[in-house]
């Protein structure tokens, strides 16, 4: 077994498949403890790979979705849940998960190659962690995550609207900046406080950092031919946040516990609204805007900027 403690929340890894945690290694290392240096941190859940069980008798499918390359499906039973990945093309079962109703004990089983077991083994960690979490005040965020002077800002967007864009932005133009991670963070309220922690789980940028921030502020980024942000109003923040986190909506208990959660960010940390351009007068405007820069530095200011950072190995994309 593998413990990680993710956003000070316990999860284990239970597999024999040595190729298999062989490649999951790079996610989730940097996580990773001694069992006795997590043991009095309560498991959160842990997931169980072992041989091809039986499907729940009487699950009742209760949603079904695209999940990146492949097809969910979620069904449940009284006291159980079932997610069943199909490949998309074929629509045959090439992924099981069963657990319990609070995600707290699963079993998986998975075919194919080892990157295809790698992704639904994956892919099943990261669902079971943003159902179990939502009832610690904690979610995870389709968002990239800049960190500039001990605060984060999470830059939220609609697929292909330029996240990791603005980010790079940011790093290229913004002194003193780090990226945290560039597709998945985990936010947590945690002692009346706001915070963001790396996570393994970062699209196609490999960016594991086990690392928490305090929020600064979360950034809805649009496009337009002009840049302008504004801080938004409590219920206008919140319809922002809801789009961009990871849940269940037709799980009622789990959707109050996600709707709990965001007004009790939405309570403690600024929301904004960004229109920009995909040029470096955008990180200009935001970094100004959200108060993580006042625009003045050393030498050319917004030249390339050499004082960010990045962690080593992560790729970031071309700045347009």
């Amino acid at each position: 077994m593998k413990h990680c403690i993710i956003a000070d929340l316990h999860v284990v890894i239970d597999s024999d498949d040595k190729p298999l945690l062989d490649v999951l290694a790079p996610r989730y290392a940097p996580f990773c403890h001694r069992a006795s240096d997590c043991a009095e941190v309560p498991v959160l859940f842990a997931l169980h790979h072992v041989e091809r069980f039986e499907p729940l008798a009487n699950a009742v499918q209760i949603a079904d979705f695209e999940c990146q390359e492949t097809w969910c499906i979620y069904s449940e039973t009284a006291d159980a849940v079932q997610i069943t990945l199909q490949d998309m093309d074929t629509r045959q079962d090439i992924a099981q998960m069963q657990c319990d109703a609070a995600y707290h004990d699963a079993k998986c089983w998975l075919s194919g190659d080892v990157a295809i077991r790698e992704y639904c083994y994956n892919n099943f960690m990261m669902m079971l962690f943003a159902f179990a979490a939502m009832n610690r005040q904690t979610l995870l965020f389709h968002a990239s995550v800049i960190a500039r002077e001990g605060k984060a800002y999470l830059f939220l967007a609609k697929s292909g609207t330029g996240k990791s864009t603005h980010s790079t932005l940011w790093l290229k133009h913004v002194p003193g900046c780090q990226l945290v991670n560039d597709d998945n963070p985990v936010v947590g309220v945690r002692d009346g406080k706001v915070l963001v922690y790396g996570s393994p789980w970062s699209g196609k940028t490999h960016c594991y950092r086990n690392v928490s921030f305090e929020v600064g502020g979360f950034v809805r980024i649009n496009r337009a031919p002009e840049c302008s942000i504004q801080r938004q109003s409590p219920v206008s923040a919140f319809a922002l946040l809801l789009p961009s986190c990871s849940g269940v909506k037709w799980v009622k208990p789990l959707y109050r516990a996600q709707c709990d959660a965001i007004t009790a960010i939405v309570g403690r940390t600024p929301i904004y609204e960004l229109y920009c351009t995909p040029y470096r007068e955008a990180a200009m405007v935001c970094s100004r805007g959200v108060g993580a820069w006042d625009g003045v530095s050393q030498g050319e200011g917004f030249a390339v900027n050499e004082h960010s950072r990045k962690p080593a190995g992560v790729k970031l994309p071309e700045e347009n």
